[in-house]
């Protein structure tokens, strides 16, 4: 088995700095940028960054995506995202950079269901046309819910990598994060969905030829997920869990607490079994891609001796984590594994309340970029 990404381009901090300083002085690159424009104050972080840099010119567009409930989009403006909509515009004028195009994203239909992945895959980037023309975009996921950010890489992710298949020329494709544990452990959600749903391109479909397929279960484990974990227990009532932990991470002891967090749920199910534990880099969503591929093999190739089986993958965990299962699920949908990420939509994200501004400056000195390099240039033979 060949993994697509057994080489990969993964920067962090100071080393992605200095990838991105030599990497826009080595020629000319046209970049389209595409960023979410929410409350959380690494918003701007990643692009202020990067287009800051010296360069050999090139064109510098910027589609800036807006958040609405509804197609009525009468949703009351947030402080804080007039003011990175402002920071934004003025930072791209100072340089003389054109004004940021906007995407307005629906995150829900008027039945009040979330809509978000579907409008996140189909209304951001169309087609080819939309990207064709740049050397590089980059998706910075800093202010996107994993259901959209997994969406929409996933979207461009296949028409990069569909062009590169047929062109001489080819598109760099570059998801980057501004990483900050302190803030994420400000940030709580504001109520969770009834029911998990498939994130849009990474769907099982339920047929009767596949009733009898085992069900196998992979959640990557985060803090305060229990609810969005029971739901999708109850759902996939799988024959297997296999969770992933974190281990090595900042906090070494993170891996141990979250067993005991989660110890009810897990220790009183048959499916689950701690040799089926893995362990991942958290800071690394090539090794998490890795160790899921090789896991979604070894399931499919045990129980094809048994009619077959299902795989589900869930994310809730970080950004880094969840950009792993993207490419686990990726590669494997590409290799006709019967292969989906299931989720339970949050119904919105803030800061929790009364952390001040101060507050906000202070943790914020702690943000580091990450580059995650996934099509293009470095991986042409």
């Amino acid at each position: 088995m060949s993994l697509k990404w057994e080489n990969y381009v993964l920067k962090s901090g100071s080393d992605c700095l200095s990838f991105w300083k030599s990497f826009v002085d080595e020629k000319t690159r046209d970049i389209l940028y595409i960023l979410a424009i929410g409350f959380d104050p690494r918003t701007y972080n990643g692009i202020n960054t990067i287009f800051d840099l010296d360069n050999k010119g090139g064109k510098r567009d910027v589609v800036g995506i807006r958040y609405y409930t509804t197609e009525k989009k009468d949703d009351p403006s947030d402080d804080r995202v007039k003011k990175h909509l402002e920071n934004l515009e003025s930072f791209l004028s100072a340089k003389a950079f054109p004004a940021p195009y906007y995407k307005d994203l629906i995150l829900r239909s008027d039945s009040d269901t979330s809509t978000a992945s579907i409008n996140a895959a189909s209304e951001i980037i169309t087609d080819i046309n939309d990207i064709m023309n740049y050397t590089d975009i980059i998706v910075d996921i800093s202010a996107m819910p994993r259901t959209i950010f997994i969406a929409l890489a996933n979207k461009i992710l296949n028409l990069v990598e569909d062009f590169n298949s047929k062109n001489n020329s080819k598109i760099n494709l570059h998801l980057v994060a501004t990483e900050n544990p302190l803030l994420d452990a400000k940030i709580i959600e504001q109520g969770v969905e009834e029911s998990p749903t498939y994130v849009q391109g990474f769907t099982v479909v339920e047929k009767s030829r596949t009733n009898e397929y085992k069900k196998v279960w992979i959640p990557i484990l985060g803090e305060n997920q229990i609810d969005q974990f029971t739901k999708i227990l109850n759902l996939v009532q799988p024959d297997e869990i296999c969770p992933i932990l974190p281990f090595p991470s900042v906090d070494l002891r993170r891996g141990d607490e979250l067993i005991h967090y989660y110890q009810d749920k897990l220790f009183n199910d048959p499916a689950f079994s701690l040799n089926n534990i893995i362990y991942t880099d958290e800071s690394n969503p090539f090794q998490t891609y890795r160790l899921l591929v090789n896991t979604i093999w070894r399931y499919k190739k045990s129980f094809d001796i048994l009619k077959g089986c299902k795989i589900y993958l869930s994310t809730l965990s970080s950004k880094l984590l969840s950009i792993g299962t993207l490419l686990a699920a990726y590669e494997t949908k590409q290799d006709g594994i019967e292969v989906g990420i299931l989720h339970v939509e949050s119904r919105g994200h803030k800061l929790i309340d009364g952390l001040l501004e101060t507050e906000i400056k202070n943790i914020s000195n702690h943000n580091y970029l990450v580059e995650i390099w996934l099509a293009g240039e470095s991986y042409e033979k």
